[in-house]
Formats: C-alpha cells, structure tokens, sequence
C-alpha cells in the first residue's frame, strides 16, 4: 500500500464507488428487483423495507459507502484540473453541488435505515421518516444532477478527455434534474422518473469509470 498513489486511488475510487453504489441500489427491499414497490406507495415501501430489514439494513449502509467513494475519485479528479486551468472553475461548482447531493443520499439512507432497524412499536413514525427520506432525496437528486452537468460540461471543454461521452454526461444530468423536478411534484410520475434516473445514473458511472481509468493510467 506504500505506493498507492492520489491518483490511483481516485482512479479505483471512480472505477470501484458509483458500481459499489449501484448494485447495493438494486438490491434495495421496495427496489427494481426485491419485493418492488412505487415508491409513491408509502406503506407498500415500507412493508418492503420492514419484511426485509436485515437486507434493508445492510443496502442502507453501503450506497453511502458506496457514494462517497465516488465522492473521494471526483475530488481527486476536479484536482487534476486546475493545473492547467480548462473546466476548472465549472468543475469545482459541480463539485460543491455533488457533495451537498452525496450528502444528502447519505442522509435518506439513515433514514431507511432507520426504518429497517426499528422495532415493530415504532411503526407509526414509518410514514413520516419515509416521506422525509423522499424529499431529501429529491433535493438531492436535483443538485447531483446538476453536479454532474457543471461537472460534465467542464471537462467538455478540454481536449484531454472524450468529449462526445462528457457532452452525454451532460445531457444525462440535465435529464436527471428533470425527471427529478417531475417526480417530486406529481407522484404518479414519480416510479417512472425514478427509472428514467436510474439510466441517468448508469451513463454517469460509465462516464467517470472511463475517467477513472484514464487517472490509473496518469498515475
């Protein structure tokens, strides 16, 4: 480990965070693919939550793990830009509204986890912990979204990186924003805005793995 570099490290950060992330989010009680609920159902969620609580636990510890890992691989890579100035200032705006977006993920996890790991007698709070761990996320979301277009159309502006794939990252998180803004304000959008995100997410974890893979290759 004596020569593991900033570099490198970010680079495994880019390459390891948002797919650790991902696949823990698949795996969500109430998500795509375990006991799936709408997540504009309250009660279905939680049922899900609560009749998967050891699962429901552990997901709820790793995305942030997961999350901020990524966060870690973006600061490392935001540095590399400000030697020699192109995208810099771009970048570090989104990676102040990346942060803030990480953070409040983080936030909405404890949440479900507080959800997953509560007694049966507490049941009655379950609705109001789920609808604040729902408008948290849909802050942060919004400002992830926006993060990653700052950031995106940052590093479009350099010639060092692939710029078709950060124009698309750019127009992902500008989709994100929007389906984000449409889920949060009519919940009977809100399953499919939440899979049109989930795409969204997907194109931004192959956009900074190839980032990440490029930072191995600097280091």
């Amino acid at each position: 480990m004596g020569n593991l570099s900033v570099n490198k490290l970010g680079g495994l950060s880019l390459i390891i965070g948002p797919w650790l992330a991902l696949v823990f989010y698949f795996l969500q009680p109430g998500g795509p693919f375990i006991d799936t609920a709408d997540p504009a159902d309250a009660a279905a969620t939680i049922a899900a939550i609560v009749g998967n609580s050891g699962l429901g636990q552990i997901v709820s510890v790793v995305i942030p793990i997961g999350l901020l890992i990524l966060l870690y691989g973006i600061s490392v890579f935001q540095g590399t830009l400000r030697n020699n100035g192109n995208g810099d200032a771009l970048a570090r705006y989104g990676m102040m509204l990346l942060t803030f977006g990480i953070i409040g993920w983080t936030i909405g996890s404890g949440l479900n986890l507080a959800i997953a790991g509560a007694a049966a007698e507490q049941a009655p709070a379950f609705g109001t912990i789920y609808g604040a761990s729902q408008g948290v996320g849909t802050v942060s979301g919004i400002l992830a979204g926006l993060g990653f277009t700052a950031l995106a159309l940052g590093v479009s502006t350099r010639d060092d990186y692939n710029k078709i794939f950060a124009l698309a990252a750019v127009a992902a998180g500008i989709v994100a924003v929007v389906a984000t803004v449409i889920g949060g304000i009519d919940s009977d959008q809100l399953q499919t805005m939440g899979n049109i995100n989930g795409i969204c997410y997907v194109v931004h974890s192959l956009w900074v793995l190839t980032i990440g893979l490029d930072l191995l290759k600097k280091d």
